[in-house]
């Protein structure tokens, strides 16, 4: 029952069931009426089904995506730029040297 519960859940990022978007159908519980169709019908309605349910997950991907990248980019700054001469701070802590003493080796 969880499964079946997850996989009808709409997703919040794709805004589709998993299942939807994997099958092309809303998973059935198994008491609901059986509706009658020819098999070239239902194919196509199959296709275009999918088709369209890919379309809105993409869309809606997308959507997500420019949201959170735009949340992200609020919090950034530039990169300084540096140029030839000017003076920084080097964490030195990762630098290997043959020196005895850590302060001695600049």
């Amino acid at each position: 029952m969880a499964e079946f519960q997850h996989n009808n859940h709409v997703h919040s990022t794709t805004q589709q069931p998993p299942f939807l978007l994997d099958t092309g159908c809303i998973p059935h519980m198994g008491f609901e009426p059986q509706q009658d169709h020819s098999d070239l019908e239902m194919v196509n309605e199959f296709t275009e089904q999918m088709r369209m349910a890919i379309k809105e997950a993409k869309s809606a991907i997308r959507k997500v995506q420019d949201d959170m990248k735009k949340y992200y980019d609020c919090q950034r700054t530039l990169a300084p730029v540096f140029k030839p001469g000017n003076k920084v701070f080097l964490d030195a802590s990762d630098i290997c040297t043959t020196c005895l003493s850590q302060k001695l080796s600049h």
